[in-house]
């Protein structure tokens, strides 16, 4: 069966055998229902922005920003309402990498977190890096625009480490 704006053949496929459903906003606070953190395990979470607030108050892509994620980094930083399930999207869900909300990359609603604390880090809550300059491929070294991804996953890695000893 196919969804609703889905282009293509009908294929048969169940509209809930891929990633993209649970990441609609309604599905992912059903999923984030049924989870939890678990005490003695070390959360980390980078959110990314690729979007400058305007003077309107919507997001637009900043100069750099992976071609492929122009068309979503506006639509996500213009939109404001309900999901069909009701939940309500506000304005401080605008900023974004291009693909993903920002505020949604910090932690799962409702899951303990905090900002990151080299010095503090704990387990059971989301250590939450502060925001990088970057849109949704920075993390893994970009596409179209590549750039040097080492120095950080060395940092990570070191006190990955430096919690674990």
């Amino acid at each position: 069966m196919m969804s609703a704006g889905t282009r293509g053949k009908d294929d048969r496929r169940d509209e809930r055998d891929n990633a993209g459903y649970d990441m609609h906003l309604d599905r992912a606070a059903e999923i984030n229902r049924t989870i939890s953190t678990l005490p003695h395990v070390y959360y980390f979470s980078v959110p990314c922005s690729a979007a400058k607030k305007q003077p309107d108050g919507t997001y637009r892509p900043v100069r750099g920003v992976e071609p492929l994620f122009v068309a979503r980094c506006l639509q996500i930083g213009a939109y404001s309402g309900r999901t069909a399930g009701g939940m309500a999207v506000d304005e401080s869900w605008r900023e974004n990498d291009g693909l993903v909300n920002t505020v949604s990359a910090a932690a799962p609603s409702g899951a303990p977190s905090k900002p990151l604390d080299r010095k503090n880090i704990e387990a059971g809550l989301w250590n939450v890096f502060p925001t990088v300059n970057g849109d949704h491929m920075w993390l893994q070294g970009g596409l179209m625009h590549r750039h040097d991804i080492r120095p950080f996953y060395l940092v990570l890695l070191t006190m990955i480490s430096a919690v674990a000893s």
